[in-house]
């Protein structure tokens, strides 16, 4: 409709114009200088009503737009208004929290502010409480409560129970409209910002890629009929895990080891029978470790230390396969001997936690593993008879990891 009013004007004042036009140029019977000078002042005048008119239109149009924009403004307004606030600042708890508040539980979201005349204030939760249920269900961490709150409507009635002064208490919030505070506001309250979590622990299956020098072993393998390892590294199977204990500290443990071997025939004289090698190590200990979210949650920088100890083990032996029970064994072309070597061990390391939901992710860390003996010395099991010779390297140098993460 404004279009057309618009368009019906333009053209008024267009053929105004042409009649001004015509008026002065078209010939015309001669008429007194006062008569001429009268016509020309009515078309001008007439003109500039119209002018006037389309001005008035004009103004009218950008009025009826303001209003337009301003009712566009309101609903989103309103929509925003009607999204259901609990009218609260929250924090996942970690155990130091839960253990100076002598919270018993393993789950719950605690509460840092809230917002005065909110639907939770309005509920009488306040500062420090624990919200433990929420419309009957376990609150397990804050984004698991914002995923509650958000099936709920602008209206609705949820039952909450939640943890204060070593008691456990009940209330029901009412979701009223409320708008959400900027966070200038916020800080202007003095309400602290939101803190990202480390998580509050977990696990996984990490298997650990480690660098061994195996250039004195080879050449006690090979003396004794066996092929050489050609490898220049090993890999580990293990894993670890651990549980937040506050301030983005983790205590917890870990540990890896594997397991090479080969079996070879052996035909010495009449003798016919095989020859086989184990060689294993493995390792654990205690972690501590501390931990930083980077920007968001869901990316976990970590840097830590492993404190333990470790063996490495080779055993060889030789049969015929002749045996029985009523035989005399020293007899038989079968030995087993058993060299042992035990140790320090430390890992520091760096790692990252990618989480791919709140419950799994991928580590990954690079770390230097040490290990530490007072002598180099091997020892023959179970007589405990020192191995002479320059003694072989045990696992150590560069490693890293990689694997998944469970826990939250």
């Amino acid at each position: 409709m404004t279009k057309i009013i618009l368009r019906a004007s333009v053209m008024e004042v267009v053929c105004i114009g042409f009649l001004v036009a015509g008026i002065l140029l078209v010939p015309k019977p001669a008429f007194s200088q006062v008569e001429e000078e009268e016509k020309i002042e009515e078309a001008v005048e007439e003109f500039e009503e119209v002018v006037k008119e389309f001005e008035e239109q004009i103004e009218r149009v950008e009025e009826k737009l303001e209003e337009v924009e301003e009712v566009k403004v309101q609903e989103e307004l309103l929509a925003h208004k009607e999204r259901p606030k609990l009218g609260l600042y929250l924090e996942d708890m970690d155990f130091e929290e839960a253990y100076e508040m002598h919270y018993p539980e393993n789950y719950g979201v605690l509460i840092e502010g809230v917002v005065r005349g909110g639907s939770s204030d309005r509920a009488g939760l306040r500062e420090g409480d624990i919200i433990m249920e929420f419309d009957g269900d376990k609150v397990r961490y804050e984004n698991h409560l914002i995923r509650m709150r958000d099936s709920k409507k602008i209206g609705d009635i949820v039952a909450i129970k939640f943890f204060r002064d070593e008691k456990v208490l009940a209330t029901n919030v009412t979701f009223y409209p409320s708008e959400e505070i900027s966070e200038e506001a916020a800080e202007e309250l003095g309400i602290r910002k939101k803190k990202l979590s480390p998580g509050f622990g977990g696990g996984g299956f990490e298997p650990v890629i480690i660098d061994f020098d195996f250039g004195r072993i080879n050449g006690f393998l090979e003396k004794n009929g066996f092929k050489e390892i050609t490898e220049s590294y090993v890999v580990a199977l293990g894993g670890g895990g651990m549980g937040n204990v506050g301030k983005g500290w983790f205590i917890g443990g870990m540990g890896a080891g594997f397991e090479k071997r080969q079996q070879v025939a052996v035909t010495e004289g009449d003798m016919t029978g095989w020859k086989m090698y184990k060689l294993s190590s493995g390792f654990g200990g205690v972690t501590l470790t501390k931990k930083h979210p980077l920007f968001t949650e869901r990316v976990v920088l970590d840097v830590g230390i492993m404190l333990g100890g470790g063996g490495t083990e080779l055993v060889v032996s030789q049969t015929d396969g002749d045996l029985t029970w009523i035989d005399n064994i020293t007899g038989k072309n079968t030995y087993s001997v058993k060299f042992q070597k035990s140790y320090f061990v430390y890992r520091p390391s760096v790692g990252l936690l990618v989480r791919i939901k709140n419950w799994v992710g991928i580590h990954g860390s690079v770390g230097y593993l040490g290990t530490y003996a007072s002598d180099d010395e091997w020892t023959e099991k179970p007589f405990d008879f020192t191995v002479g010779g320059a003694s072989p390297a045990v696992p150590s140098g560069l490693s890293y990891t990689i694997g998944f993460w469970f826990g939250y």
